[in-house]
């Protein structure tokens, strides 16, 4: 009988180590929402610069919002990381659509067609 009261007292959490438990399943809960937060904000800011890049329109303060995502990211641990990122992917394949669209244009305008009024229409 003592053994067992003995075995029941020992795996009993003390009331320290449960505070203790709630404030890491806290943190750990924080931690969570704090990249989610930062993958939404990723995902924003790669679709707003994808879309500046293909001449699509901003709905209204986006571009400052996508500017506040920046600063936001830049701020968290993952701030390196997206700097290189934006740098070596995000602005690359901007430049890769602005490349396209600019030899279609030339193709284009070689058929004949004034370049002007078709930049125009888009």
């Amino acid at each position: 009988m003592r053994t067992l009261r003995r075995l029941k007292f020992m795996s009993s959490p003390s009331l320290s180590d449960l505070g203790k438990r709630e404030q890491a399943a806290l943190d750990e809960r924080g931690t969570q929402q704090r990249r989610a937060c930062s993958n939404a904000t990723w995902n924003s800011i790669h679709n707003g610069v994808i879309a500046v890049f293909q001449r699509k329109g901003l709905p209204d303060h986006e571009l400052y919002n996508l500017n506040e995502g920046v600063r936001q990211l830049l701020k968290t641990e993952l701030g390196s990381f997206f700097t290189e990122y934006l740098q070596n992917q995000l602005l690359t394949k901007g430049m890769v659509i602005l490349r396209d669209k600019i030899r279609f244009y030339e193709v284009y305008k070689l058929g004949g067609v004034d370049l002007g009024r078709s930049l125009l229409r888009n």
